[in-house]
């Protein structure tokens, strides 16, 4: 397992490097290399010109310095081995790009970013689009309790039984004390007028219920290992974060298209809403 963390010196890329220093790496048997990588904004051409090759250098690798001193103290203090890669060009392609030859990348969030409307940072919202390697984002601020739940979304697609399996495999540095939760969110439907027709409507729901957390529970029974299930109703993005925020949540996992899609899952508005709506480090599936 080769883990893929963006530094850029803030102060969530240093809560992303804790939750791996202080949360993944310690049960971390399976974890083999930690590689830093610092993405730089290019120079535009005119001024990089004007400036001259040996001062655009410089400051380069100034910016890098900055970036990642804390970052190599850190883990440093903590015994963990790393490399550190430099790269110049758009941050969140460059992340995405580097991402394909790691097994997992983690990646600090401010959540709610300064544009108005926007949920998440564009360089965030960028990898999460763009890159098909698991990612683990992290939010600013205390680190939830390790042993908290694993909050788990599910609705039956392809996407989520990914998560779930990649979950299941590397439990034992993801998930190690905490009990999963797998919760499906289902639209809310108005009670109709006859009772005859709220039983029709009572059954479809237990059926999409039994549907979207059959392979769930099929592939955690297959393990060994502990959950339950929780089926509720209403906007998903808001209802997984208020779930896992309220019950102090030390992961939430979810599946994703990547960009559009049709399923309650789809990236646009549940991951971002969810990832933005509580600061429970958050591993994204595609």
């Amino acid at each position: 397992m080769n883990i893929l963390l963006p530094v850029d010196g803030s102060r969530c890329a240093l809560n992303a490097l804790r939750m791996v220093a202080e949360r993944l790496w310690p049960q971390a048997e399976g974890l083999e290399l930690l590689l830093l990588l610092h993405v730089h904004y290019r120079i535009p051409n005119r001024a990089a010109a004007a400036a001259g090759r040996e001062l655009v250098d410089n400051y380069y690798r100034k910016g890098a310095e900055e970036a990642l001193s804390t970052a190599r103290a850190l883990l440093d203090r903590h015994g963990i081995p790393y490399k550190v890669k430099r790269v110049i060009g758009a941050p969140g392609e460059a992340i995405a790009q580097a991402a394909e030859s790691n097994d997992l990348v983690v990646i600090g969030s401010h959540g709610l970013g300064a544009a108005k409307g926007l949920l998440l940072g564009s360089v965030t919202q960028t990898v999460i689009a763009e890159c098909t390697t698991p990612l683990l984002v992290v939010r600013e601020g205390h680190l939830p309790p390790p042993e908290g739940e694993v909050l788990v979304a599910v609705d039956g697609s392809a996407h989520t039984r990914r998560a779930v399996s990649f979950l299941l495999r590397n439990r034992q540095w993801l998930a190690p004390r905490g009990r999963i939760t797998f919760m499906h969110v289902s639209p809310v439907v108005p009670r109709l007028s006859s009772s005859a027709s709220n039983k029709a409507l009572a059954a479809g729901r237990d059926a999409e219920f039994a549907s979207a957390t059959r392979d769930a529970v099929r592939l955690a029974d297959k393990v060994g290992v502990r959950y339950r299930t929780l089926r509720v109703s209403g906007d998903p993005g808001e209802k997984l974060a208020n779930h896992a925020r309220g019950n102090h949540s030390s992961l939430l996992v979810m599946g994703s298209h990547g960009r559009g899609g049709l399923t309650s899952l789809m990236l646009g508005s549940v991951a971002q809403k969810a990832i933005a709506g509580c600061s429970t480090p958050t591993l994204i599936v595609r």
